[in-house]
């Protein structure tokens, strides 16, 4: 038996910063910038502690969340592709009287999950309209970011502990024998988990960004650059990454690629 203490009072509404904007960056920056912060925190090898690091690795799977949420409401906003994708689906009430308009389409992500490779699917083709599935090349850092998932989880619900579910999701044969056994996660382990996550997000912008722009109507370019920079610009600016090591080319060089790779599409077309 325990003696319960006095429960204090907590006002939740007064814990949220209502004087944030969103920032004029990319989702994918949005990422960098929350990853380069969260592993400042990630303790050094010598002085490692793996509480800590999951507490880092939670933080990164977040980031990553975060990053597919506002990259997904952007283009919802946007894009008139994805806009036919999901005009048909529902938001609640109390989303469609307090929400701005450019943050509606936050309410038809309430109920997604990215945890799976299907989940992940299964929300490109719905909520944005691109059908098929991911380029072999896109699974394999889904597939490898969805494993980092599971790690996750057991921290979340376990204090790190491995759960039977997860067991199966990693594979029983290696990891059956580990079930209830504690998750220990040192500081290499975390910089992988982390470059495996960063990996994902690369991959998964650079496919949809060439998934979306390739499904603009031919009319709307006419070739020359400084005519259609505006409309250019603001799709490329929904997936611009500025702030990593690996920055994009600017848009006019990225611009001359999508040309040069449409007219060698329409070129090889069956007719």
């Amino acid at each position: 038996m325990c003696v319960a203490g006095v429960n204090p009072s907590l006002d939740t509404h007064s814990l949220f910063d209502s004087s944030y904007r969103e920032p004029k960056i990319s989702a994918i920056d949005e990422f960098s910038v929350r990853v380069r912060a969260l592993n400042v925190l990630a303790p050094r090898p010598d002085q490692f502690d793996a509480s800590q690091g999951q507490l880092v690795l939670l933080g990164v799977i977040a980031a990553v969340e975060s990053y597919l949420r506002t990259l997904f409401r952007r283009l919802i906003y946007f894009d008139p592709g994805c806009q036919d994708a999901v005009q048909k689906r529902d938001v609640t009430y109390g989303a469609a009287i307090h929400l701005e308009p450019e943050l509606l389409p936050e309410a038809l992500l309430e109920r997604i999950s990215f945890i799976s490779k299907e989940n992940i699917e299964k929300a490109i083709k719905e909520l944005l309209g691109i059908p098929g599935g991911l380029p072999p090349d896109v699974v394999t850092v889904t597939e490898d970011y969805v494993r980092i998932c599971q790690l996750r989880h057991c921290a979340v619900h376990r204090f790190g502990k491995l759960g039977a579910s997860n067991a199966i999701s990693l594979g029983l044969s290696l990891h059956g024998a580990l079930m209830e056994k504690p998750l220990r996660l040192d500081y290499s382990a975390l910089q992988s988990a982390i470059a495996i996550c960063s990996g994902f997000v690369k991959s998964l912008n650079n496919f949809l960004f060439n998934a979306i722009l390739s499904r603009v109507p031919d009319g709307t370019w006419s070739g020359n650059y400084q005519d259609d920079r505006p409309k250019f610009i603001a799709y490329y600016s929904l997936f611009a990454d500025k702030k990593s090591a690996t920055k994009s080319p600017p848009p006019k060089s990225v611009y001359s690629l999508f040309l040069k790779q449409r007219a060698s599409f329409r070129a090889n077309k069956p007719f």
